[in-house]
C-alpha cells in the first residue's frame, strides 16, 4: 500500500512539473486565424527575424561559456590545493560553500555601483564577473570533493618520476576526475544560463542577456504570449541538451564528490 501510494505521489509530482512546459510550448504554437484560434509557427518566425533576440542568446552563451570556463580553471587549482596540502582547509571549504549561499539581491547593487564608476556596466566582461560569485565557489566545492576521493598514493607515485604539482594536476587529477568534471561545468553552464537577476540590473543592450529580453515583450497593451513561450521554448532548448547528454554522469559526479 505504502509503495502504490508512493508511485502515485511520483506521478501527481511528474505531472505537475511536466504540465507548465507542455502548457508553454503549445501557447508557443498558438495563433490567430482568420477562422479564429489556430497552431501555426508565426510567433516562431516573429522572434527568429528579430536580431535582438540573436544578440541576447549570443550574449547568454559567452557569459555562461566564459564563467563556466574560468570557475572550471580556478576551482581546480584551489581544490587541488585545498585536497593536496591536509585537512587544516576542511574549514575553508565550507566557508567557499557558504559563500555559494549569498543572495544574489545582496550583491547586485554593490556591483552595479562599481561597474557603474569603472565603465564596466553593460558589459560582457562585466556580467561574467558577477557569474563568479556563485560559479566559483559552486565548482571548488564540487570539484574539492572529486580530487578527495583520489588516492594520494597516485601523487606520490607521479613525484617519484619527477612530476611538480602542476603536472600531477592537469596530467594525471584532471583526466581522472574529467567525468565529474564535465557534469561540474554543464551545471555551472545552466546556471549562468538561467541567470536573471544581475542581468537585468546590469546590463541595457551591449550585454542584454535572453532572459531580461523577456521584458520587452510586454507592451502597454499586453504580453504577447506566443512570442514570449516561442522564445523560451528556443532559449531553453540548450541546457535541456546539455543534461541529456550527461544525465548518466550526473549521477556518477554527485556520488564521486561525496566519496571522502
Amino acid at each position: 500500500m505504502k509503495t502504490k501510494l508512493l508511485y502515485a505521489l511520483a506521478l501527481v509530482a511528474c505531472a505537475l512539473t511536466i504540465l507548465p512546459p507542455l502548457w508553454a510550448l503549445f501557447v508557443s504554437f498558438s495563433v490567430q486565424t482568420d477562422a479564429g484560434p489556430g497552431l501555426g509557427l508565426e510567433n516562431y518566425r516573429d522572434v527568429l527575424s528579430q536580431e535582438q533576440f540573436w544578440a541576447a542568446l549570443w550574449h547568454s552563451f559567452l557569459t555562461a561559456t566564459a564563467s563556466t570556463l574560468v570557475s572550471i580553471v580556478l576551482g581546480s587549482m584551489a581544490a587541488f590545493g585545498m585536497t593536496r596540502l591536509g585537512s587544516r582547509f576542511d574549514r575553508l571549504a565550507l566557508a567557499i560553500l557558504a559563500m555559494r549561499m549569498i543572495p544574489s539581491i545582496v550583491l547586485v547593487i554593490p556591483f552595479y555601483l562599481f561597474f557603474r564608476s569603472t565603465g564596466l556596466l553593460d558589459s560582457v566582461f562585466g556580467l561574467t564577473t558577477t557569474y563568479l560569485t556563485f560559479s566559483l565557489p559552486f565548482a571548488i566545492w564540487m570539484i574539492q570533493g572529486f580530487f578527495a576521493a583520489i588516492p594520494e598514493t597516485i601523487d606520490e607515485a607521479a613525484r617519484l618520476d619527477g612530476a611538480n604539482s602542476w603536472t600531477i594536476l592537469w596530467r594525471i587529477v584532471l583526466p581522472i576526475a574529467a567525468g565529474p568534471i564535465l557534469t561540474t561545468a554543464v551545471l555551472i553552464f545552466c546556471f549562468c544560463w538561467n541567470e536573471f537577476l544581475f542581468a537585468l540590473v546590469l546590463t541595457d543592450r551591449n550585454a542584454l542577456t535572453f532572459l531580461p529580453l523577456l521584458m520587452r515583450y510586454v507592451p502597454p497593451q499586453g504580453p504577447l504570449y506566443g512570442q514570449i513561450f516561442a522564445g523560451s521554448t528556443i532559449y531553453f532548448i540548450v541546457p535541456i541538451v546539455a543534461l541529456a547528454l550527461i544525465r548518466k554522469q550526473l549521477g556518477r559526479g554527485f556520488v564521486a564528490g561525496s566519496v571522502k
